[in-house]
């Protein structure tokens, strides 16, 4: 039965996997998602559909198989990081597009902060300063709610 499930559903192969620890397997979850976020942004031909819940939605399938905090950080922040450079390459976009990116950027802000290990934070510090430098001057008030977000973490400033 297992054997069955395991063929003939994908997201029980990935479980499985997953469970199992395969790290290369992981690894190549990860870079999938990660695809399917950019593809939404910037797709290899063509402008970018720009379907945020198609992209978050690939966050949410891989956070249920895989419970990591470095590679759904990693992969939250990799959404922000691609609206942040969406925005910066084709202009001003609506209210709705930053709420999403601030809010992906909070949760990513409250994962570091419940943490207890400073180390996770040291891992992602340079990606987290750079979306808030890179958004400088995008409207909305974009760049002040990343700020205010960026200037929580319980090591910035330490």
């Amino acid at each position: 039965m297992i054997s069955r499930l395991y063929k003939a559903v994908p997201e029980a192969a990935d479980f499985i996997n997953v469970e199992l620890g395969d790290q290369e397997y992981i690894s190549g979850l990860l870079e999938e998602a990660k695809k399917k976020v950019r593809k939404e942004f910037f797709p290899t031909r063509g402008y970018g559909r720009l379907s945020l819940s198609t992209a978050k939605s690939a966050i949410s399938s891989f956070k249920k198989v895989c419970t990591d905090p470095v590679m759904i950080i990693d992969l939250q922040l990799y959404y922000v990081e691609c609206g942040v450079e969406f925005t910066n390459t084709y202009g001003d976009i609506n209210e709705s597009f930053y709420s999403s990116m601030e809010r992906m950027y909070w949760a990513v802000i409250e994962t570091l902060n419940k943490s207890d290990d400073e180390r996770l934070y040291q891992m992602f510090s340079e990606r987290l300063k750079a979306v808030v430098d890179d958004s400088n001057g995008i409207g909305w008030g974009f760049y002040d709610g990343l700020c205010d977000s960026y200037y929580s973490l319980k090591w910035v400033g330490e």
